[in-house]
């Protein structure tokens, strides 16, 4: 008899899941369902020694996969409101007030059931909706208010290795946000449980806000009441650096350590087996509401309500069927959950505590607290890397080693914490004292990290696996589990290190490829060649904030890349240079060479009363970034070149002693070529700048990087005729308020018959080429 039925339901469940994220058509999933009894009936009937006539659980498989199939199918429908407006509408709208959470710049409020009336006067119903406010008003759960702002759809993603704030939402089943500009209650009505649990945790804040420096009383918060408004980015990363972020979630332990004591009062009370289950039932789910019920809760709220439910029906606790039961409900009331990273490292980690531990128990028996310790650590580690890398793109080398010094503290931290919250509105002298135990505590972690991220090579830099690695890293991981299981020889752990080494250490890609990233009203451009040299031509922006920290650098980090070899600044305005400086500043990607083109100020032609100070070095700031980060400096001027391989990247302006008129004239323009493959880009390169470089003998290119993000007064008919791009890329913001690409220009690409992409419409742009064949593809095609 097949043991675990629920862990093959959840399994069909997902698989009905993902065929609906792929858009499988249905024929094909009722051909599937067809074959899947046909097999059922053959095993069970006809070929019984594999299946028991008594499994009939399988019969339901099927009908489990076409109900994940539905399920998401229902989930991953747009509302009917996004065909009546296109970003962003002025509206008012009424809900109910769901949940609160507070920020440092005010609430905000997830509102349920809302009615939306848009500018022009129609009327939709929209389930979720985010409300953004920075009123000081405290609103209740269950009250029903009146908004009246902005309302906008989530962005998506436009670039390799992006937040994709769409689907982020979309996982938590919300549809759209809205910045309010003012907020009337319409409904006083409110619910008292959600009133009370909300008034318990405004006490503990307090608490923890007065018995607590911000530093710490931001981090406890995190853990017991997963309020992160105080929780400081140093932290924060410091943690996520050292692997263990995951303390700072209401995990398992948080719900076996709350659940558990409160059974053990309620017993020792001598109440009866079955109320102080039910009792216990209800303070823990009471504990996840108060918690906002993260994934990690829902999970371990499920897991915790299975193991006191098995004590009743005198059942034992089987983990694997407790954790399919919890995905089951979580998947079921919203699919979509199963690309939240929190879903996927949660269980990902039990999984690796309940399949792998024992394996490892089997391979080296040994009772050994430190080396249980240690098993379920590595255990933890080996089942959650896939997700972490997808994620995150790095792993810490020494997260191990620095989760078994710190989680053996982690209960003695967490009942500390709990205690003096409760005492700091009670006794605050109690408080005082357990609280100075936790500051210790944090202290002490605090130190453990600092050393580890002073750690030669702390973080390594894997970048994201693709989905066919994964998928052969886990089936690696599942002959392992069986052959260790069945054979019990400890040479299956090659297998687990083969597993490792396809994740962690990926084929080198061929050719050479080159990607314009979008960054709205700006410019970046990433080539890299199969030996492994790369390099940034410009990184800036001037309509996205942080440009460097949130679209450069997870781009970078996405493909394995924590350096950049050569970062080459066209020209000094802010649109090109502010995002490098962020990652100059940043320090997480380290920038080897910084080369500006070779110019002298004295050189402008500019009048002289509209020249201010900083502008008699345009390069004044990033050449002090550059010394302070211990950047190598260079320049470039017209002849200079790199070669490198197939590689010849040549410089074609501006000329030695250039007299420019503005920081455009001098734009640095680089003919690339690598085989037979040839692109140029000319920053933004103006007229005056192009007459110089057409003077020269050039020849046709596959791919022009049209300049100045597709204005008017650049790329001349006279320019195109003569290298005549086959395809144009053009770098610029949507809707931007300098109207590129200028009508003009696109009909003098459409003349030349160029083929045209722009970054706004497909995202980051992708060339790939090995020197004969070219492959282009944007990230949102």
């Amino acid at each position: 008899m097949i043991k675990r039925p629920f862990l093959w339901g959840i399994g069909a469940f997902v698989m009905g899941i993902l065929l609906a994220w792929y858009k499988i058509p249905l024929i094909f999933l009722v051909i599937l369902a067809f074959v899947g009894w046909l097999l059922i009936y053959l095993f069970m009937f006809s070929l019984n020694k594999f299946i028991n006539r008594k499994d009939i659980f399988l019969w339901s498989l099927p009908f489990l996969i076409f109900l994940g199939y539905f399920a998401m199918g229902e989930q991953m429908k747009p509302p009917d409101m996004d065909m009546a407006f296109r970003e962003k509408e002025a509206c008012s709208l009424t809900g109910e007030v769901n949940m609160i959470v507070k920020k440092p710049s005010g609430n905000v409020y997830y509102l349920k059931d809302n009615k939306v009336t848009l500018l022009e006067g129609s009327t939709y119903l929209v389930e979720n909706i985010l409300v953004y406010a920075k009123d000081s008003c405290e609103y209740l759960i269950g009250n029903q208010i009146t908004v009246s702002g902005t309302i906008y759809k989530f962005s998506k993603n436009t670039n390799p290795g992006g937040f994709n704030e769409n689907l982020y939402y979309k996982i938590q089943n919300i549809d759209y946000k809205v910045y309010a500009k003012e907020i009337d209650l319409a409904d006083d009505n409110y619910s008292k449980y959600h009133f009370i649990l909300n008034k318990i945790k405004r006490e503990l804040i307090n608490s923890y806000e007065k018995i607590l420096p911000e530093k710490e009383a931001g981090i406890l918060m995190a853990m017991v009441l997963g309020e992160k408004y105080l929780l400081g980015d140093e932290i924060n990363s410091l943690y996520q650096e050292n692997g263990i972020s995951h303390i700072l979630a209401i995990s398992g332990l948080h719900i076996s350590l709350v659940g558990a004591a409160v059974y053990f009062c309620l017993r020792k009370l001598r109440l009866g087996l079955i109320v102080s289950t039910l009792l216990s039932l209800i303070f823990i789910y009471s504990y996840g509401v108060l918690t906002n019920f993260s994934v990690s809760t829902n999970r371990a709220v499920v897991m915790y309500s299975v193991m006191l439910i098995a004590k009743i029906i005198g059942k034992t606790f089987d983990m694997l069927s407790a954790l399919s039961l919890s995905a089951f409900i979580i998947l079921l009331q919203n699919p979509m959950e199963i690309f939240n990273a929190g879903f996927l490292l949660s269980f990902a980690a039990v999984f690796g505590i309940a399949l792998l531990v024992p394996c490892f128990n089997i391979l080296f028996k040994s009772k050994k607290i430190l080396l249980q310790s240690l098993y379920t650590s590595v255990c933890v580690q080996i089942f959650t890397l896939p997700a972490i890398l997808y994620f995150f793109f790095q792993i810490s080398i020494y997260s191990v080693i620095i989760n078994l010094i710190i989680l053996p503290l982690t209960s003695l931290l967490l009942l500390t914490a709990i205690v003096a919250g409760v005492f700091g509105f009670l006794f605050y002298p109690i408080a005082m004292f357990v609280a100075g135990g936790a500051k210790y505590i944090l202290s002490f972690y605090e130190f453990v990290c600092t050393i580890g991220s002073k750690m030669p090579a702390n973080l390594l830099t894997v970048g994201r696996p693709d989905i066919i690695r994964i998928v052969l890293y886990y089936l690696l991981i599942l002959i392992f589990i069986y052959g260790v299981n069945r054979y019990k020889k400890r040479s299956f752990l090659l297998i687990l290190l083969f597993a490792v080494g396809i994740l962690i250490f990926p084929k080198q890609g061929e050719g050479l490829t080159v990607t314009m990233l979008d960054v709205g009203q700006g410019e970046a451009i990433y080539m890299e060649t199969g030996e492994g040299l790369n390099f940034l031509i410009d990184g800036g922006s001037i309509d996205v904030n942080g440009v460097g920290i949130y679209r450069i650098r997870p781009f970078l980090l996405s493909r394995g890349i924590n350096h950049i070899d050569y970062a080459i600044v066209t020209h000094g305005d802010t649109d090109h240079t502010s995002g490098l400086m962020e990652l100059m500043e940043d320090g997480k990607i380290k920038i080897v060479n910084l080369i500006l083109p070779k110019i002298d100020s004295s050189n402008n032609r500019w009048d002289r009363e509209d020249i201010t100070i900083n502008d008699q070095d345009e390069f004044k700031d990033l050449k002090e970034l550059a010394a302070k980060c211990k950047v190598n400096l260079m320049y470039i001027k017209a002849g200079d070149y790199i070669r490198e391989g197939k590689l010849d990247i040549t410089c074609l302006h501006p000329l030695e002693g250039y007299m420019y008129s503005s920081r455009n004239a001098y734009s640095t323009v680089l003919s690339v070529k690598y085989g037979d493959f040839d692109m140029l880009l000319t920053g933004d390169l103006e007229a005056e700048g192009e007459r110089n470089i057409t003077k020269m003998p050039l020849s046709q290119y596959d791919v022009l990087k049209v300049a100045h993000h597709g204005s008017k007064n650049s790329t001349s008919q006279e320019f195109l005729k003569i290298i005549k791009p086959r395809l144009s890329l053009i770098s610029c913001g949507k809707d931007n308020r300098y109207g590129h690409p200028h009508e003009e220009l696109l009909e003098r690409l459409d003349d030349i018959g160029s083929e045209l992409v722009i970054t706004y419409e497909s995202g980051a742009i992708t060339i790939k080429t090995d020197g004969r064949r070219v492959f282009m593809k944007g990230y949102m095609d």
